[in-house]
């Protein structure tokens, strides 16, 4: 995380006639685009706050952030700003923060990783606690989705190998399969299930504003998708929403069996082979030699490939 700037900003790292450290209250500024929430992150008033976005616009002779209705937008310059003012800064820290060394047992280096709902309750919680012995101080933080990490100080991100960000390096993890499941005392389904009455089930699904890569397999496979019963907000609640219901799930089959160690649930048997889904670890290329982010993706990793081989 970066460290919040000071009532009394700095005056002796300059560059071209700016004051270095107004370039965290930029990021702050177009990053929340709310001069009271920026306010907030920084650690200022509202006055000393609006008084840094004036020397900025004079700088950059540009508006930055104008008002559109109710709302606060960044111009078409702030746009352009957001990727390369976030890269210095998180090089910047990076830089400030490297040893020649990085010891996880006595570190309190803080991580922050963007994944789906389903990879934090599952690997990552694992991850967290397998790094409770050996790494007792490192804190690991969630950082919202994969859009935001060109954005933001995000270190590692893990998304399925179809959504692969580009001019990053990355490692694929252990591959994982589907099951499906139902409530405990689902009477409509038993210990399996036809494929006619698999698609004509009404299916509990997550929300999702494009096609899924269930909806899009099914499709391609049989010409049609599963029929939606309801839609929870997440992933990782989809086997809570079967509980009393006649509903049947698609999930992965490591949160099938987290969820089945606390909640009513069966797996149910189906006669084709569900797909099998794979995630990829990655990073920014200029974070490849940091000793901390190379520790860490050790672990996961090792946890990951644990995880498989215990499963099968």
């Amino acid at each position: 995380m970066l460290p919040p700037v000071s009532a009394s900003l700095g005056q002796t790292l300059r560059f071209r006639h700016l004051d270095m450290n107004l370039l965290v209250a930029l990021d702050a500024i177009l990053t929340h685009q709310n001069i009271t929430r920026a306010s907030e992150r920084l650690c200022l008033s509202q006055s000393a706050t609006s008084g840094i976005l004036s020397r900025l616009r004079e700088h950059f002779e540009d508006e930055l952030v104008v008002r559109t209705g109710r709302q606060m937008t960044l111009t078409p310059l702030a746009e352009e700003l957001v990727v390369p003012l976030r890269a210095i800064l998180s090089d910047t820290e990076r830089l400030l923060s490297m040893r020649s060394a990085f010891d996880p047992s006595t570190s309190d280096r803080q991580f922050t990783i963007a994944c789906s709902d389903y990879v934090w309750a599952t690997l990552i919680l694992d991850i967290i606690s397998a790094l409770r012995d050996n790494a007792p101080s490192v804190n690991m933080f969630y950082s919202g989705p994969s859009t935001r990490f060109f954005k933001t100080d995000i270190d590692l991100l893990i998304v399925p190998d179809r959504f692969m960000l580009e001019d990053c390096h990355f490692e694929p993890l252990p591959p994982n399969s589907y099951a499906c499941i139902v409530w405990q005392d689902n009477r409509h389904v038993g210990t399996s299930i036809t494929l006619d009455a698999f698609l004509e089930a009404r299916h509990a699904q997550a929300f999702s504003e494009r096609t899924t890569f269930i909806e899009s397999w099914f499709i391609k496979q049989f010409g049609r998708a599963p029929q939606p019963g309801i839609t929870a907000p997440s992933f990782t609640l989809l086997p809570d929403a079967l509980v009393g219901t006649d509903f049947i799930a698609l999930v992965p089959r490591d949160l099938a069996a987290r969820a089945s160690s606390y909640l009513p649930i069966r797996t149910v048997n189906v006669p084709f082979e569900l797909p099998v889904m794979t995630d990829v670890l990655q990073w920014r290329r200029s974070h490849d030699r940091d000793p901390g982010l190379q520790w860490l993706r050790d672990q996961i990793v090792r946890v990951a490939t644990e995880r498989y081989a215990a499963q099968h």
